[in-house]
Order: structure tokens, then C-alpha cells, then sequence
């Protein structure tokens, strides 16, 4: 039996699950709170290389930690994959790893990871320390006075600081106000903040990872079945030399369907051999056992005689999915369904996670394809569900208009709050975002730029309350 270590417990704390600490509640509109700041996109893990594996694009790292007793962790790197050199701030080449060097990777805070040991990673940066030359390497946000969120660093910027964009192109200072920035540098002052002069600057602002999709994937073939309650409980292998075990539990509100004839299947209608992808809510809190249990919203069953393609993802208003994978040309003959089996419309799928089916796409980038049925899944993430519970039970009808309130569902989303009681304005911010609404106002500003509610807000009880609509451009942040 494999072990899980308590490194991965804790790296799946962090990356997995979705635990919220109690935060003390305001008692009335006029009081504001202070939430921690979210300092970073991103999670380090250091070691030295015990391993180098070089495959077709992928290099593959073995690192172990620096302790009595060592975690381990692998890198998997590709060509987008960022390295740098900690003394000489130089870009390396992936295929200069080498056995012995110390490297920091640095991966998305909120980038889906499969419940195993040793946890395997593709980071999108990597610093690897110079063993000459020394340098001091800082990954944070900073605020538009170049002070990083957590206090420790402040950037005096001079004509010597290169600036450069991830992709190795040049950036004026103005252009790094405000984002996630990689900065070198050799010395600093005593002060606190600690203050100096960077040698080099990379902006990590785009490359932050996007959420193109609410789900982890895992694909595999089924290997036994069994029932209990009226559930099928699959034990699915992945296609690998060394396969992983999954234990995939399918109950009756679990959506099945065919991949090449997009027909529903049932439960009963698995078998063993069968090729499988499952889909599950990346958020959901799994046990730390192994093999992985899981119970999934989602199986699509290959079919080995009917050709068929299957995208789940989430898709802007223009029917391009967020990962710049796949753009929908839908027809009158596609067919449009939610997730109970009933017909839609079009304006249906907007702010869906689209289940899409197809058989042939142009080899255009992205690649485009008429969809022979698209799948609509009505998915709100576990904040969402909260906030749903809010509203349940502090709205109130105004001209037709459902109105929340404000503050409440703000701060479930993570929102900080602030409120000003000579200009009746409240202020809500959440990372780069800002929106400001004003009492008795009905246009209200989104990062300076002007929207409006269906109703005015309005005071009641001492708290803010607006229309419903507010919700779509609060969940979007």
C-alpha cells in the first residue's frame, strides 16, 4: 500500500480543499473588516534534484526536501515552464538540470492535484540556486507602490532594473504596478519594510492559472464492478506501466454518457475493459487513502465502434473555451439540453460548464467544430452555495427584483468591504478588482468602468441591499 507523507497532507490542505477560517461578522453597514491579503498565486516547494528524466518534451525532476526524513516530489516541466538562475537572473534551458542543484518551484495555488504520493507537479516556475553566485529571489504580489502584500520587500526601481514579461519582453515600470513579480536582487536594507534596488524584474501577472473548468479528469479502464444501494462502485486502473487505482462511486444523480452516441447510460450498463473518463468537482475534499474514493458528477463511457469527442471546460460568451482549446459553431441541428435532459435555448449556456460533443473540428488554432449536442451543467462552486443560502434567507421583492444583501454575499466570495458613510458608498475588492456601489444610485462602477443594477440599492435594516444581478460579476472574480 502506498503512503501518503504529511507533506502531502498539508500540500493537499493547501491545494485541494476549500476550508474557509471564521472571520469576525460586522454588525452593522457602517463597519468595515480587514481580511488577510492573498499574497501570491502561488505555492513554493524547495529540494535538491535526485533524479533527471528526460521524455519526448517533458523533463521530469525528483526532488527531495532537506530534512532528517525527506519528502519527495516530482516536476514534471514542459516548454512553458519558467527557469531561472537565483545569482545570474539568466533564463536556463530545461535540459541543463542536473543531480545535486538546489531549485525552488513555484505552482498555482489553485491548480487541481490527484490525491497520491509522491505528489507530482508541473510548476510554472523554477529557480535553480547558483552555487557561485549569490542572489535573493522574491515571488509576491505588489502593491502600485511596489510594496509586496506580505510587507516584507519594497522595490526601489532604477534605470539599472531590467524589466521583462514572462515571455522575455520588455516592460516600463508603469507596467508592473499592481502584479505577481519574480524579483532579483542581492542586498537590501535593515527596514521594514526591507527596501532595494532589483537587478531584474519578471512579471508572473500572466501566468497566473486560469479557472477554465470546475472538474479534474481522470481517465481509465474499468477493472471490476460492484453494486451496493443501488450504486455502481468501479475500481478503474489508468493506462500507465505503473497504473494508478482509483475507486469511482456512481449514484444516481451522477450524469453518464455515451461518447460517440451521447445517449445517457445507465448504471447497470457498465462493464469491465470499459475506457472511461470521470469528472469531479476539483474542490471536493477527498480522504487520504489509497486507492483515491470519489464520487464524480460526471462519466463519459468510450465508445469503441461510434467516433465521438468529448470537451468539458468552460466557454466565454463567444463559445470559446477558456483554455483557447476549442471554439463552437453551434447549428440548428445541435442539440441543447441541461442537465436534467431538457431542451434549451442558446442564451441557456452562457456561465454553463458545457459538456460538448462532436466528431469533427477544422485544424484551425483554435480548432472549431459544429457540436452534435452540448450539455449544460448548472455548477456553483461551494462558496456559491453558501451564498445561495444567504439569499434563502435575508431577500426581500422590490418591482419584481430579488435584492441581497451586499455585504454578507461579498464576503462569503472573499470580497474585503468597506463602506463610507458621508457618501453613502460601499467598496468592495478582491484582488485586482474594485467595485463601488452607491446607496440610491442605480449605476454603480466595476474597475472604473460603469454598470447598472436592475433596481436601486437601498438601506433596510441598517445594510445594503441590491439586485440580484450583482451576483454574475461577483462570481466571476
Amino acid at each position: 500500500m502506498k503512503k501518503i507523507s504529511i507533506f502531502t497532507v498539508a500540500l493537499l490542505l493547501m491545494v485541494g480543499f476549500n476550508f474557509h477560517q471564521p472571520v469576525a461578522k460586522a454588525q452593522s453597514e457602517e463597519e468595515s473588516i480587514v481580511k488577510p491579503k492573498d499574497t501570491s498565486n502561488f505555492i513554493k516547494t524547495s529540494g535538491i534534484i535526485t533524479d533527471v528524466v528526460k521524455q519526448d518534451e517533458t523533463i521530469t525532476l525528483t526532488v527531495k526536501t532537506e530534512e532528517k526524513e525527506p519528502q519527495t516530489t516530482i516536476l514534471k516541466l514542459t516548454e512553458d515552464t519558467l527557469i531561472f538562475n537565483s545569482g545570474t537572473t539568466k533564463a536556463l534551458k530545461k535540459e541543463t538540470f542536473q543531480k545535486g542543484q538546489k531549485v525552488d518551484a513555484y505552482y498555482g495555488k489553485n491548480k487541481p492535484m490527484l490525491a497520491i504520493y509522491p505528489p507530482q507537479i508541473s510548476p510554472e516556475l523554477v529557480i535553480v540556486h547558483d552555487a557561485e553566485k549569490f542572489g535573493n529571489v522574491k515571488i509576491s504580489k505588489f502593491d502600485n507602490k511596489f510594496v509586496s502584500l506580505d510587507n516584507d520587500l519594497k522595490l526601489n526601481i532604477g534605470k539599472e532594473t531590467i524589466i521583462i514579461s514572462g515571455k522575455g519582453e520588455k516592460l516600463d515600470q508603469k507596467d508592473i504596478a499592481g502584479k505577481e513579480l519574480v524579483v532579483f536582487y542581492t542586498v537590501s536594507t535593515r527596514s521594514i519594510p526591507a527596501q532595494t534596488t532589483p537587478s531584474k524584474v519578471v512579471v508572473m501577472d500572466d501566468l497566473s492559472p486560469q479557472d477554465t473548468t470546475n472538474f479534474m479528469e481522470s481517465t481509465g479502464i474499468i477493472k471490476s464492478i460492484a453494486s451496493k444501494d443501488g450504486k455502481a462502485i468501479l475500481t478503474v486502473d489508468t493506462e500507465e506501466k505503473e497504473p494508478i487505482t482509483t475507486i469511482f462511486t456512481i449514484t444516481n444523480d451522477t450524469l453518464v454518457f455515451n461518447s460517440g452516441t451521447t445517449k445517457t447510460v445507465k448504471i447497470e450498463s457498465f462493464k469491465k475493459g470499459q475506457r472511461i473518463d470521470a469528472y469531479y468537482d476539483k474542490n471536493k475534499p477527498m480522504i487520504l487513502i489509497y486507492p483515491a474514493q470519489i464520487t464524480p458528477e460526471l462519466i463519459i463511457v468510450h465508445d469503441e465502434e461510434q467516433v465521438g469527442s468529448v470537451k468539458v471546460s468552460k466557454f466565454d460568451d463567444k463559445f470559446l473555451s477558456l483554455d483557447k482549446e476549442l471554439k463552437l459553431n453551434i447549428g440548428k441541428e445541435t442539440l441543447l439540453v441541461n442537465e436534467k435532459g431538457e431542451k434549451i435555448k442558446q442564451e441557456d449556456l452562457n456561465g454553463k460548464e458545457l459538456v460538448v460533443f462532436y466528431t469533427i473540428t477544422t485544424m484551425s488554432i483554435p480548432a472549431q467544430t459544429p457540436p452534435t449536442k452540448i450539455v449544460a451543467i448548472n455548477y456553483l462552486s461551494p462558496e456559491m452555495k453558501e451564498v445561495q443560502k444567504i439569499i434563502e434567507k435575508d431577500h426581500f421583492m422590490k418591482n419584481g427584483v430579488k435584492m441581497i444583501p451586499l455585504r454578507k454575499v461579498a464576503e462569503q466570495l472573499g470580497y474585503e468591504v468597506k463602506t463610507n458613510s458621508k457618501r453613502f458608498s460601499t467598496t468592495l475588492s478582491l484582488g485586482n478588482s474594485t467595485i463601488q456601489v452607491t446607496r440610491g444610485k442605480k449605476t454603480y462602477s466595476y474597475n472604473k468602468s460603469i454598470q447598472q443594477f436592475k433596481e436601486k440599492p437601498v438601506l433596510k435594516n441598517n445594510k445594503i441591499y441590491v439586485s440580484e444581478d450583482i451576483l454574475e460579476l461577483l462570481n466571476q472574480q
